[in-house]
């Protein structure tokens, strides 16, 4: 099984924090985001595409070619368009069923594990301000559709950027938003009209998102881990 993850992203909302470092390794609770996402994965997946950019070298530097027995291979996206854009840029690596997910987020082991034993699936979480996020129409077991960053939300799940999906997710055609990136969501809008698309709801998820929210993490984290 392979894992994508996304760590090539400015984080501008995270400065000054990220002005020197790029916001996967920024530390929390003591270990860097990025870590604790592989600590997550390891024994789960056999290989790990980190889609990098911003300061990539130094995450490139910092975990080098493998990580607890996962190979790690290391993709470039020289152009800040998008989440689409970014994981289409492993496209070429992948082999098959793929594991998406955020470098800059905080997933547990448990829910990765739910995700991994359906294929098609996402991760959806529950947050106070759904606005800021892509919130997610469901129906029965399955998803409907993502509205991302509503002005109204109309629901209280929200898209966590966890997914199991086939390669035929990146079929047809996208075009940019009105943020002027290429949005993974619209992919899985276009999948989700034809195709079934399972969801799991978690508590763990932790978005990070600005210091303040790296802070408040810290504070969850050592409470999990007395």
């Amino acid at each position: 099984m392979q894992a994508v993850i996304i760590a090539a992203g400015i984080g501008k909302r995270m400065r000054p924090l990220t002005l020197r470092k790029p916001k996967p390794l920024l530390n929390v609770a003591g270990k860097p985001v990025l870590k604790r996402t592989l600590d997550q994965l390891a024994g789960l997946v056999d290989e790990v595409i980190l889609v990098v950019g911003y300061k990539g070298k130094m995450i490139k530097d910092y975990f080098g070619s493998s990580y607890k027995q996962m190979r790690l291979r290391y993709v470039w996206q020289k152009s800040q368009l998008g989440t689409a854009h970014a994981a289409k840029e492993a496209l070429a690596y992948l082999e098959g069923d793929f594991l998406l997910l955020h470098g800059d987020d905080l997933y547990e082991r448990n829910d990765i594990q739910k995700v991994l034993g359906t294929c098609p699936a996402m991760l959806l979480g529950k947050v106070k301000d759904p606005s800021q996020f892509g919130v997610v129409a469901t129906q029965g077991k399955r998803v409907k559709s993502i509205a991302e960053k509503p002005k109204n939300p109309k629901g209280s799940l929200v898209n966590t950027g966890l997914y199991h999906l086939p390669l035929s997710v990146f079929k047809g055609r996208i075009e940019k938003s009105k943020r002027g990136e290429y949005e993974f969501t619209d992919y899985v809008e276009q999948f989700v009209k034809k195709n079934a698309l399972f969801f799991f709801v978690t508590k763990n998820w932790i978005p990070l998102s600005n210091p303040v929210s790296l802070e408040a993490a810290a504070r969850v984290l050592k409470k999990r881990e007395k």
